[in-house]
């Protein structure tokens, strides 16, 4: 109860905290400016922009179709359609939690579980996909910093100290992936470090969780042509990061040099590891010191919403996918509940 009470306080006073920045920077650049700057970009590029990220998110989909299709039967793969409406939802709940980067995860699996994946397997696609996706963002984001240290863009000693604290992540990451190709899963080991498979409630627990390293292990054992597609996926999306930014610049009547784009692409996206909700105030305050220090005229708060408004579609897709699905699972329930009276 205590850690709920104190995880609520974390959340709300992360929020206000965003709102706080998020009203700032409003307040600094005006709102006129920035209701121009989102006119004169335009309804039509704005279309454009979310045609290209649909895109981009089809391939996120297709390697999570890939891992999942890889550890079960024929019968039971699912379409690349199912797929892309499933991550469009754990999308639309990631975004909406502290941390943006992942949070969604058991709606994925739950809406695996819904179309007939038992819950081991589910896990085990899921979990794969997460680590392989935080493993290639936080690369991203390093490699952003590191570029920023060459060019002195900033405080040396800020950005190694954000740099440090990433490649540890990143280290734990890898140690972790790792330890699961080997068939030394850490997450079991926990049972043994404080003990829970003495209890034995925990026992079912510790049993199900080895045997979803287990699936773990064999996805990772699979072909290396298979693996080797998977990591291209995985550089490719988060490259693409660099292709939005340069898309928005250019609809913004801005020339951006590779480096400014890619410094862009990744700096921000460090708020997205913070735990604030949707890194609301953080990740637009983060594009309004890079656009002051890189001296790119833009307004920031226009540019982070024409993102924005580009998620809250991606949003709305994903929660009308999950009330649906979330309703289709309550009718099953209710008819079987009925069947099963009528039985009696």
């Amino acid at each position: 109860m205590k850690s709920k009470i104190f995880r609520g306080i974390v959340f709300f006073l992360a929020l206000a905290i965003g709102l706080g920045v998020f009203g700032y920077l409003i307040w600094r650049e005006g709102w006129e400016n920035i209701v121009q700057t989102l006119i004169s970009f335009g309804f039509w590029p704005f279309i454009g922009f979310v045609v290209l990220s649909l895109l981009n998110f089809g391939l996120y989909s297709w390697r999570w179709q890939l891992i999942l299709n890889h550890s079960v039967a024929k019968k039971q793969r699912l379409s690349f359609w199912h797929m892309y409406q499933h991550r469009m939802a754990g999308f639309a709940v990631s975004y909406l939690t502290p941390v943006a980067q992942a949070g969604g995860e058991p709606v994925r699996i739950g809406m695996l579980m819904t179309d007939g994946v038992e819950s081991k397997r589910a896990t085990s696609s899921v979990m794969l996909d997460i680590t392989i996706e935080l493993m290639a963002y936080i690369s991203f984001i390093i490699a952003g910093v590191i570029l920023a240290v060459i060019t002195g863009l900033s405080s040396a000693n800020t950005l190694i100290a954000i740099g440090a604290g990433l490649i540890v992540l990143l280290v734990l990451l890898t140690g972790f992936l790792f330890g699961v190709a080997k068939g030394d899963g850490w997450i079991s080991k926990l049972f043994l470090v404080f003990r829970l498979n003495k209890i034995k409630s925990m026992n079912k627990v510790e049993g199900w969780i080895k045997q979803t390293e287990g699936m773990m292990t064999g996805l990772l054992h699979a072909k290396k042509s298979f693996l080797f597609l998977i990591a291209i996926l995985a550089i490719t999306v988060i490259s693409f990061r660099v292709v939005e930014v340069f898309y928005l610049a250019f609809f913004f009547d801005v020339n951006l040099s590779f480096a400014q784009a890619f410094l862009v692409s990744t700096l921000p996206g460090i708020a997205l590891l913070l735990p604030v909700p949707a890194g609301l105030g953080v990740f637009e305050g983060g594009f309004a010191s890079l656009f002051t220090i890189l001296s790119i005229p833009l307004s920031a708060v226009a540019f982070a919403l024409v993102i924005r408004l580009r998620d809250t579609i991606f949003i709305g897709f994903g929660v009308i996918h999950l009330l649906r699905k979330g309703g289709k699972v309550v009718q099953d329930v209710i008819k079987k509940r009925s069947y099963a009276s009528k039985a009696d």
